[in-house]
């Protein structure tokens, strides 16, 4: 009987290992990632001088289902209704020019069924992809702390989302958007992995405006600590802002998308900075990140875009030495399962106008939710109500 049981390890020890090698050959940082493919059509303002954003957050969706047992998923064919429904809501209310999702859009229930190019979490990316384009509607996304929980890397999410015609972004340059990707230290998981600078341009193709969307990373290696965006990927935003002002001859005006908050947001709202929605603590990176002293400095980053914290709707402003930058969290939009017809679901519209001013509100399925209004600058709510 001892025999047998030291048999039964020394079998599942094999198979555990075979699998994670399988998973490491998948996954390998060594792999060459595919070039994006060009032709997007430049994004632009319209002929009322309107450009439209739509900030989704926090899906958490997975196109599976976990039973009784080890490895015993009862696999999707669709995301879960209460999310598309909501979605195509929103898209057919707002019209958005742009999507953004702003991460942890996937959330996996189950590391070993991700192994395979059939994997659920692969799966998933697709169907969120064609959510976007069947539409045929501008998107482009950042990811979180919980897509990089699954088996697969996020180079291999960013691969699958580089073959659909309407997603800005890829590994490379493309004709109308920057990129770079980030090679992780060894306290880090993962790599920093869809980092994008997406200019918005007026009717004659000038650059009236720009979107940086940066990965914030996951987690350290050790612990749980959230991680924060690094001094590379700081150095590539200020080498695309010095580049766009010496492009076009004055300072870009941007906005700035990533997952997980600064700590600036916490110091902002303890500052009385609160200017809308519901402010419920943050869970920010455990460092400071040089992203934002950069950007407050360099003064063409006006707002900052997070995720993250799913009951967070808070639109803060931080300000210093007669300086200000907005900061807003937006709530989640995550169906909590396949039968979920009432969880609440949210999104951020941000209108951008070409003079470098914009408004944003929260959205909801809630009818009874308010809809809070924020100009900025805040200048801009003082002219209004003048």
């Amino acid at each position: 009987m001892k025999k047998l049981r030291t048999l039964t390890a020394v079998l599942l020890t094999v198979v555990t290992l075979a699998v994670l090698a399988f998973a490491f050959a998948k996954t390998s940082r060594d792999e060459t990632p595919l070039p994006y493919s060009v032709g997007t059509p430049a994004l632009s303002f319209d002929a009322e001088g309107g450009f439209r954003i739509l900030h989704l957050c926090d899906f958490h969706e997975w196109m599976g289902i976990e039973k009784e047992g080890f490895m015993n998923i009862e696999h999707q064919e669709n995301l879960k209704p209460l999310l598309t429904d909501y979605v195509n809501s929103a898209l057919n209310e707002y019209s958005p020019d742009l999507v953004v999702l702003g991460g942890d859009n996937i959330f996996s229930l189950n590391w070993l069924s991700d192994l395979s190019d059939d994997g659920v979490s692969i799966k998933t990316y697709r169907a969120i992809a064609e959510l976007f384009e069947t539409r045929e509607q501008y998107w482009t996304c950042t990811f979180g702390n919980h897509d990089s929980e699954s088996a697969r890397s996020k180079a291999d999410f960013l691969k699958v989302l580089t073959e659909y015609e309407y997603f800005v972004g890829g590994f490379e340059d493309g004709e109308n958007f920057k990129a770079a990707v980030f090679e992780a230290d060894e306290s880090a998981k993962d790599d920093f992995v869809g980092n994008y600078s997406i200019p918005i341009h007026t009717a004659d193709g000038a650059v009236a405006y720009n979107v940086y969307v940066l990965d914030s990373g996951s987690y350290r290696s050790s612990g749980h600590p959230y991680l924060s965006i690094t001094e590379e990927q700081t150095e590539w935003y200020l080498d695309e802002s010095v580049r766009l002002e010496s492009e076009t001859g004055r300072l870009v005006p941007s906005l700035l998308f990533t997952h997980i908050p600064f700590i600036e947001v916490q110091e902002a709202y303890e500052a009385g900075g609160a200017l809308a929605g519901l402010y419920t603590g943050i869970s920010p990176a455990d460092t400071r990140s040089p992203i934002f002293e950069a950007c407050f400095t360099r003064g063409d980053v006006t707002g900052v875009f997070f995720g993250h914290n799913h009951y967070n709707s808070a639109t803060l402003v931080y300000e210093r030495d007669g300086k200000e930058m907005l900061l807003a969290v937006t709530p989640a939009c995550q169906a909590q399962s396949y039968e979920d017809a009432s969880t609440p679901m949210h999104a951020r519209v941000i209108d951008l106008k070409t003079d470098g001013s914009f408004t944003t509100y929260v959205i909801s399925s809630d009818e009874s939710a308010e809809t809070e209004k924020v100009a900025f600058p805040r200048s801009v709510n003082a002219s209004a109500a003048e």
